[in-house]
């Protein structure tokens, strides 16, 4: 057989195994799971004795003394496609105060987002045989690259506990290395993270584009059609991400972040022009409960310094 047939026909199966394979990770991927070179990956890490990780020398060193061994840095992303939203701006300028509304579709779309980059986070960690995921950071973006989309990523360190026996669904957690010992501490434990996000439309009242308007604009003055809205937005998210820890038959939450992002929106109707507000707010925290055993006493030597950021890795939010 000539050369070239020869190396045509292998182009031609290499093609074939890629295609194949591109189909199985999108066939994965529908489902909420991984792509396939992602499980090839992990499978492999999960027999090496090499890791990756974001903890710090300090965190690395805690983590040893405490059975606690590092896998590697797992990862769960979505980027996704936002629906048709309408816009309560268009049918509400001469009302006398604010008015707030949630966008539904665009909370829908965060949420869903957020449940497939955790569950995809998980999935990485039960392929290493993790135990949990400590230092969880989630980062959100919008890229100009794919318009009327979002994106969600969650990173974090899959840890095995030296002595415990495997378990089916590992436990996520914002809290980094000290202060998940410090928790198991106090006698309690994690139960994983909880998020919520909302999206709400904030119109300015005729009222307050009074107050903002030529011969006001020199004096201090709240404007409460935003102030209110962004209540709205808080009492909303905090709603639903404790409703989420009720679920979970949790304690309490720690390490809950709140971060939010504000965008204008110009709006006219009736001959006038105003400006709304786009809110969105994204809330994480960790779930605990008290462990069923007796709760160890805090050691006295230990020192907490109050005036560091507890929570240095945490990032949430990004760019809107």
């Amino acid at each position: 057989m000539p050369f070239f047939r020869r190396q045509g026909q292998a182009d031609e199966g290499a093609q074939a195994a890629a295609q194949a394979d591109q189909a199985a990770s999108l066939e994965a991927m529908a489902r909420g799971g991984l792509p396939l070179r992602a499980q090839q990956r992990l499978s492999e890490l999960s027999a090496g004795d090499v890791f990756t990780s974001d903890l710090s020398v300090n965190e690395f060193a805690l983590a040893h003394s405490l059975g606690l061994r590092p896998l590697a840095q797992v990862m769960g992303s979505s980027i996704y496609h936002v629906g048709w939203q309408q816009s309560p701006g268009s049918w509400s300028g001469w009302q006398a105060g604010g008015l707030s509304q949630e966008l539904t579709t665009l909370t829908e779309a965060w949420n869903t987002a957020r449940q497939l980059a955790f569950g995809r986070l998980a999935q990485e960690a039960h392929l290493l045989g993790a135990h949990a995921v400590v230092g969880v950071q989630l980062m959100t973006n919008r890229h100009d690259w794919a318009a009327g989309s979002i994106e969600y990523m969650a990173v974090g360190t899959a840890v095995k506990i030296e002595g415990d026996e495997s378990v089916t669904q590992p436990i996520l957690t914002d809290l980094s290395v000290q202060d998940y010992w410090l928790l198991r501490q106090a006698g309690y434990r994690p139960l994983g993270v909880v998020g919520a996000s909302s999206v709400y439309y904030i119109v300015s009242g005729w009222q307050q584009r009074q107050l903002q308007g030529m011969f006001s604009s020199w004096a201090n003055q709240e404007l409460s059609d935003f102030t209110q809205g962004v209540y709205d937005v808080r009492e909303t998210t905090l709603g639903r991400v404790s409703a989420e820890a009720r679920r979970q038959g949790a304690a309490g939450m720690v390490g809950v972040s709140i971060a939010h992002s504000v965008e204008q929106r110009e709006s006219s109707s009736g001959g006038s022009s105003r400006t709304d507000l786009i809110v969105t707010m994204h809330v994480l925290g960790t779930c605990i409960a008290e462990r069923e055993e007796t709760a160890a006493e805090l050691s006295p030597a230990l020192r907490i310094d109050l005036s560091a950021d507890r929570h240095p890795e945490h990032v949430l939010g990004g760019s809107q």
